[in-house]
């Protein structure tokens, strides 16, 4: 049947989000945004909106909107955005967009403007995760087509999709990426896949964010992009930022971006003379923790 079938559900879901033609729940951000969605969508790929409408645990529900008043608007926007095209893409607007409503769709209060620079999720940079610890992914046999163009088939959207070990609401608990004896002691060559803008607290937030909502592919795919934007950016200022977020905002049981700093750290010692990294390391319970356990992981009887 080749990819034909695919691109057509795919093809559909673009157009749903386009349009929200058929919207049956009203999403609210904290800046009053309103995001018409629907809940065959959301319910079976999230705890928290499943929990909500069909288990009726929150008048919200039972009264077709729910509001998110503990999250950014743009991270709103884009758990939105992953929920119907399986990737997600920080806001990039163009100067003749400002000003301009009708450049956003008729659909959200606030659409994305899909950019080429990043090429999120259009192609794999398997030595920039491979290098954490993480699964080189095969190539990913979906492909859609979106905006009128083409996306590359995509090992970050991989997560998203149906295997072997599917369930309503993916992977239930965090997989370990790499084991003491794997791991890589040499920092990783800055991806081609990486964006010009950090977008390292961004990435955080919608690791966060997945996690909260239990959507398991966003954690997934925003775990891969902060990995990707960390071989390009380790020595941005947002880098500092980043870690606050990961820390405050992930459970301590959740190591996977803890490790991610970590060894972005161990590889790049002379981040330690920033001060804004020094501070992040005076006052975060645990970072300091994780620098030595991975100076341990590093001697030799662990490495053979």
């Amino acid at each position: 049947m080749g990819d034909r079938p695919r691109t057509e559900l795919f093809g559909a879901l673009h157009s749903l989000y386009q349009s929200r033609d058929y919207s049956d729940l009203t999403i609210f951000a904290q800046d009053g945004a309103r995001h018409p969605v629907h809940k065959a969508i959301l319910c079976p790929r999230s705890h928290f909106f499943y929990a909500a409408v069909k288990e009726r645990r929150w008048r919200e529900g039972n009264e077709g909107h729910i509001t998110l008043p503990e999250d950014d608007p743009e991270v709103v926007r884009l758990l939105i955005e992953y929920f119907y095209l399986l990737d997600y893409e920080p806001l990039v607007c163009s100067p003749k967009d400002h000003g301009d409503p009708s450049s956003h769709g008729d659909g959200s209060d606030t659409m994305s403007v899909r950019t080429e620079a990043g090429q999120y999720g259009h192609v794999y940079g398997t030595s920039a995760v491979s290098a954490f610890g993480g699964p080189a992914h095969p190539q990913s046999p979906y492909s859609a087509v979106f905006s009128r163009r083409e996306r590359g088939d995509s090992c970050l959207t991989v997560h998203a999709m149906p295997g072997s070990e599917f369930s309503p609401f993916g992977r239930q608990t965090p997989v370990r990426r790499k084991t003491s004896r794997n791991m890589v002691t040499a920092a990783p060559a800055p991806s081609p896949l990486a964006s010009s803008e950090p977008n390292l607290t961004l990435h955080a937030k919608m690791y966060a964010a997945g996690d909260r909502y239990g959507v398991a592919g966003l954690k997934a795919l925003a775990l891969d992009k902060f990995k990707i934007q960390l071989t390009q950016h380790w020595d941005s200022q947002e880098f500092a930022e980043s870690i606050h977020v990961v820390y405050n905002t992930t459970p301590s049981s959740d190591k996977d971006l803890r490790e991610s700093i970590a060894d972005t750290l161990g590889w790049h010692d002379r981040l330690l003379d920033k001060p804004e990294i020094e501070v992040a390391v005076l006052e975060i319970n645990g970072l300091a923790y994780e620098l030595l356990k991975r100076t341990r992981r590093t001697e030799p009887e662990y490495m053979d």
